[in-house]
């Protein structure tokens, strides 16, 4: 018996080691062996894999905490008792044990999570020495943002920094102001961060007009995540908030978010009256705090270098373009849905007929979803016909911010710039208030706007005008200048050139922009007639029609008064 227990001792020693080294064996196979066959998997399988990886993470992340939150009081509190009563409790040291090792392994996790996001999301290092020196007599302007910084959809030919450059010119002859635009399609204000690195020379001025993109730049505009993220179980959802505190959490979720980034095309129709938003909530709070980072550092890097920082809050069309979605909450029943989408159909067909009944619905709607953007936005359509243009003015506010898909600046990115000037000497201009007071009954809409939130010549116009008022007095941009004469926008397009193959260019621009939103509503028709109407005027501009004769608001050189 003796003989046989030792003739199989060597090879029960050969099967643990076997058994040890063969999941070491097999992982070491798939590393080398499977990322060739990764890419012949269907991608919706591996986003789907991925995702239920990922997820298994948080649920293990989460049942870690407990052990070693709850669960090591618990056990060593058991441990402790069993010491005074002289009864050892082998199971609860084990327990305990466990906890502590959970404890050590969750904050080196949460350490090494929090590395990899500062890395994710590091601040570029910017210069502060500079080969290239400004020629005597001579200022430089740099101008960073995205589209509508870049000019969009009059560049290169014109854009607020180059008007703005023109007219200093104009004020001190002898001395020469040059701009250069950084700006980019689509840049998100990280974007334009991560350029300055780039600077050869100090800027006297560097204006920041940079807020439309911040989403945009991030995530799929037809993204649609129906997101899950925020649980609607009340008592998960305490969880959840405790959850976003946590480093390795909104690492998870983050990449959750980017797995999801090359879902299939959006389906035909796919949007509704009420739809899901475009980010989650713990995604929408981390681009608003990387903007609010990324301004302060930008400022307090031109206070360190000697520039002028000039920043510019963008406008957007607020009483010219509806919302894109409009969302409820999370914790919004199937019955709150239904009533929301009778009521708002009921509202929208008395409109014509029954205006007072009409914008009671609105009203009702209001009070019981504050936050749902499309109610908003045709009740101010309804007090913009009755007249009563500061209310409607508001509740074109509060439709934009509520917007599900957020393509223009809402009022908290609006507050980041306000803050930050508060904090350092530089300029601030109040874009959206400088063209309201510009605009017929002080709603910023086509007259300055010419689509979702590029200025129109006469909307940017009006924009350079405020920044060359606001830095008549600096010394960083050469000698004290007088009084800014008021600018005309005739003035601008003759300077620059504005041929008729200019405007239809802008037209062309301006329709591709609308048939490119359009896609983002349940409703995209009125989008789609504005297209059509700037197509159909290209034809007729360059027959030789002055812009302002062809009856689109906003197109041309007319500046209006406000009423």
């Amino acid at each position: 018996m003796s003989h046989e227990s030792g003739a199989r001792g060597p090879i029960v020693k050969a099967a643990r080691l076997l058994a040890l080294a063969l999941p070491v064996v097999l992982l070491v196979l798939a590393v080398l062996v499977l990322p060739g066959y990764v890419p012949l998997v269907p991608r919706w399988i591996r986003r789907r894999v991925v995702e239920a990886v990922l997820r298994g993470l948080l649920a293990a992340y989460f049942g870690a905490s407990f052990l070693a939150g709850p669960g090591m009081i618990f056990f060593g509190w058991r441990v402790l008792q069993g010491r005074k009563e002289r009864r050892p409790r082998p199971w609860s040291a084990r327990w305990l044990a466990l906890g502590t090792a959970c404890l050590v392994g969750l904050t080196m996790l949460e350490a090494g999570a929090a590395g990899w996001r500062a890395r994710e999301h590091r601040m570029p290092r910017l210069p502060t020495t500079f080969a290239e020196a400004s020629k005597p007599g001579e200022s430089r302007i740099v101008v960073i943002g995205g589209s509508s910084a870049l000019g969009h959809p009059y560049d290169p030919w014109l854009s607020v920094g180059q008007i703005v450059a023109w007219q200093l010119r104009n004020e001190v002859s002898d001395r020469r102001y040059s701009v250069e635009v950084l700006a980019k399609l689509g840049a998100s204000l990280e974007d334009m961060h991560k350029i300055l690195a780039g600077l050869k020379y100090k800027p006297d001025a560097m204006m920041i007009y940079s807020g439309h993109n911040e989403f945009t730049a991030r995530f799929e505009e037809e993204r649609d995540p129906w997101l899950d993220e925020e649980p609607r179980s009340a008592w998960l959802y305490p969880l959840y908030r405790a959850s976003l505190h946590s480093a390795f959490c909104r690492m998870v979720y983050e990449t959750i978010s980017k797995n999801r980034l090359d879902g299939p095309p959006p389906r035909i129709n796919r949007h509704h009256l009420i739809d899901p938003p475009q980010c989650s909530p713990s995604e929408a709070a981390e681009v608003l705090a990387n903007f609010r980072r990324r301004l302060e550092a930008i400022v307090a890097y031109c206070e360190r270098i000697g520039t002028l920082p000039i920043l510019m809050i963008p406008p957007s069309n607020e009483g010219g373009l509806e919302p894109s979605r409009s969302v409820l909450p999370a914790t919004a029943s199937a019955a709150d849905r239904r009533w929301v989408a009778a009521t708002f159909e009921a509202a929208r067909a008395a409109e014509a007929g029954d205006a007072a009944r009409s914008e009671t619905l609105y009203r009702a709607i209001i009070a019981r979803e504050p936050g749902f953007a499309e109610a908003h936005f045709r009740l101010a359509r309804l007090l913009e016909k009755a007249r009563k243009y500061d209310e409607a003015s508001r509740h074109y506010v509060l439709a934009r911010d509520a917007d599900g898909l957020p393509i223009r600046c809402t009022t908290v990115f609006q507050d980041v710039y306000r803050e930050v000037a508060a904090r350092h000497d530089c300029v601030l201009i109040d874009g959206p208030a400088v063209l309201r007071a510009a605009s017929p009954h002080g709603i910023l809409d086509d007259h300055m706007i010419q689509d979702a939130h590029h200025p129109t010549l006469t909307g940017a116009t009006v924009l350079a005008e405020a920044v060359a008022r606001a830095v008549r007095t600096r010394p960083e941009l050469g000698p004290r200048r007088g009084d800014v004469l008021p600018l005309d926008p005739s003035q601008v397009a003759r300077h620059f050139r504005m041929s008729p193959e200019k405007w239809a260019k802008v037209c062309e621009r301006a329709s591709t922009h609308y048939r490119r939103i359009s896609g983002y509503r349940y409703d995209p028709a009125e989008r789609l007639a504005r297209a059509e109407r700037y197509a159909e005027a290209i034809p007729k501009l360059l027959a030789g029609k002055p812009p302002e004769a062809l009856g689109v608001t906003g197109l041309g050189v007319r500046r209006t008064q406000p009423n």
